[in-house]
C-alpha cells in the first residue's frame, strides 16, 4: 500500500524532496499547491499530481497520508492545523515559524490530534554526524564548549524575500537555525542566551534590513558554554558553515557531510556517503508505514527556534535571555 503524498509548496527544496519520494516505490504524489499557478501545474504534470493553488482547497478533496510543508516562514499559516484536523502526518522544513508564539500553537495542534512530523534539520540524518554524536555521548565526557559558524553569502536576487527581515525573519531566524539545532543535538539544551547583531558589510544592498554579522553566546544547562557566529558577507572562498564541539577526552568538528574526532593518541576521519534529504524522507515514510518514532519532530523544531527568537531579543535589548521563553 502506497502512502499518498501532497505538497505545500512547489519551490526548490520542495522540488529536492519531490524527486526524492518520486523514486520510493511506497509512495505516491497525489497533489501539490502552489500560490504562483505556473509552477503548481508545472510540478503536479511532472509528478501526474492534481495541481492547486490554495491549499486548503486541496486538503479538502484529495485523500492524503502525509504532507510536505516547503515554503518561507513569512508563508505560514494554519496548514498545520488544517492537516491535522483530518488526520494528516507532516513533514515540515525549518524555519517551523516566523514566532515562537506560532511555533507552539503547531506544537499543541499536533499534539491534540496526535499526527506524526519531522522537521528538515537534514544535518542530524549525516552518517558523520550520527557516528559522531555516538562516539561523543559514550567517550567524551563532559563538554566544555561549543563553537558553530554559518558564514556564507545573500541567498537569490535584490528582490529575494530573504533580505528583508520583516519577512525572513533574518539569518539567525531562517539560516543559523541548522547550528543551534545541530547545538542542541550533540550538547543538550541551552540555558541562555546574549546575542549581538550589526549590518556593515551588506549595508549598501538594496532591500536588505537583517544582520550581516551577528555573534549569540549560549550557556548550556550542563555548564558548557558557545558561541555562533553568522554572516552573509563572506566571500566565496571563505564560506564556512559547520560546527565545532570540545569535551574532556576528544575534540568533534563537523562541516555537515565530513567530521573528524581527536584524541590525546589518534585522529578519526569520518565520511557521509547517505543523502540526508532522502534519509530524513524515508525516515519519515517509513514511520508512517510502521508507526514509529521519529526525530527531529515540531516540538524539537520549537526549542531550536527558541534558540534564534531569544537572540534576536537580546541583540534587540542588550541583555542576557533566560530560556524558556
Amino acid at each position: 500500500m502506497k502512502v499518498k503524498v501532497g505538497f505545500i509548496g512547489a519551490g526548490g527544496m520542495a522540488t529536492a524532496h519531490m524527486d526524492r519520494l518520486s523514486k520510493m516505490p511506497n509512495v505516491e504524489i497525489i497533489a501539490i499547491s502552489d500560490i504562483i499557478e505556473s509552477k503548481a501545474k508545472e510540478k503536479a504534470q511532472s509528478y501526474n499530481a492534481k495541481p492547486y493553488t490554495d491549499f486548503h482547497l486541496m486538503i479538502e478533496k484529495e485523500e492524503m497520508d502525509a504532507i510536505w510543508v516547503v515554503i518561507p516562514p513569512f508563508a505560514h499559516s494554519d496548514e498545520i492545523k488544517i492537516a491535522a484536523e483530518k488526520g494528516i502526518h507532516v513533514f515540515i522544513e525549518k524555519p517551523i515559524a516566523p514566532t515562537l508564539e506560532s511555533a507552539r500553537e503547531m506544537e499543541k495542534t499536533t499534539e491534540k490530534y496526535k499526527i506524526k512530523t519531522i522537521v528538515g534539520y537534514h544535518w542530524r540524518q549525516f552518517e558523520a554526524i550520527k557516528r559522531g554524536k555516538n562516539i561523543i555521548e559514550n567517550e567524551g565526557g563532559p563538554i566544555g564548549m561549543v563553537a558553530g559558524y554559518w558564514w556564507g553569502g545573500i541567498p537569490g536576487g535584490p528582490d529575494h524575500w530573504w533580505r528583508r527581515k520583516e519577512i525572513s525573519g533574518g539569518q539567525v531566524v531562517e539560516q543559523t537555525t541548522h547550528i543551534f539545532d545541530l547545538s542542541r543535538h550533540l550538547a543538550g539544551e541551552v540555558d541562555r542566551v546574549f546575542a549581538e547583531f550589526a549590518t556593515i558589510l551588506n549595508a549598501d544592498q538594496p532591500n536588505f534590513t537583517v544582520e550581516d554579522v551577528s555573534i549569540v553566546t549560549l550557556r548550556f544547562k550542563s555548564g558548557a558554554i558557545g558561541y555562533v557566529t553568522s554572516t552573509s558577507g563572506a566571500i566565496p572562498e571563505g564560506t564556512y558553515v559547520g560546527l565545532k564541539l570540545l569535551a574532556r577526552n576528544l575534540h568533534f568538528q563537523t562541516e555537515g557531510k565530513t567530521a573528524r574526532i581527536w584524541k590525546r593518541r589518534e585522529s578519526i576521519e569520518l565520511k557521509s556517503s547517505n543523502d540526508p534529504v532522502w534519509d530524513e524522507d524515508i525516515l519519515f515514510i517509513e514511520a508512517i508505514k510502521n508507526d514509529t518514532k521519529v526525530e527531529p519532530t515540531i516540538s524539537e523544531a520549537v526549542k531550536s527556534l527558541e534558540i534564534s527568537i531569544a537572540a534576536v531579543k537580546s541583540a534587540e535589548k542588550a541583555e542576557i535571555i533566560k530560556l524558556p521563553l
